[in-house]
């Protein structure tokens, strides 16, 4: 239900970042970055936070520490993300996007690691999920390498987003498939 929720916010989110972006049109280096944008970059790594200690709940009552210390780390890394977003966004789109190229690196490697080991306890529906954490690292250092170019897009954050939305929806319609179904006599 969590991979749910999760993609859904996502969506959400990045369909409303596209609307608040697009006042700014085309950014350069030394662009401020419109207040509802800002917001909704701050509040996306707060959405990380929350759903990594739920998960790390889950986690403690199924009795995997090394899980729920890896989403504590994971749940501070996304806390500093959203502070140092909420910073930095004063500086324009430039800070934005290496912040959010070291996080989506981070993030992304334990999210691999956490869906290797579930898929090792036979927790079915992980591959999506390790693909995913795969793939945030490396779109994570092209948003560092972005953040040097003269034209600057936030709009490929709100791509990141959908994408992990629709590999978390496919992790959420594997595990469902995989749950066992109860019979009542």
């Amino acid at each position: 239900m969590l991979y749910l929720v999760r993609a859904v916010l996502a969506l959400l989110w990045a369909g409303s970042l596209a609307v608040a972006l697009s006042p700014a049109g085309d950014l350069t280096a030394a662009s401020d970055l419109p207040g509802p944008a800002v917001v909704l970059l701050v509040l996306y790594p707060i959405l990380d936070v929350a759903a990594s200690l739920l998960d790390a709940r889950t986690q403690s009552a199924l009795g995997n520490p090394g899980n729920v210390r890896a989403q504590l780390v994971n749940a501070v890394i996304s806390t500093g993300t959203a502070v140092a977003v909420a910073v930095g966004a004063g500086g324009g789109p430039a800070p934005v996007l290496r912040i959010f190229g070291v996080w989506a690196v981070l993030t992304g490697a334990i999210q691999s690691a956490l869906a290797i080991n579930r898929l090792r306890r036979g927790m079915r529906g992980q591959w999506p999920m390790i693909i995913s954490g795969g793939l945030s690292s490396v779109i994570g250092l092209t948003f560092v390498k972005q953040a040097a170019a003269s034209e600057l897009s936030l709009t490929g954050l709100a791509g990141y987003a959908v994408g992990g939305a629709i590999l978390y929806l496919l992790s959420a319609a594997r595990s469902y498939r995989a749950r066992p179904v109860s019979v009542d006599a």
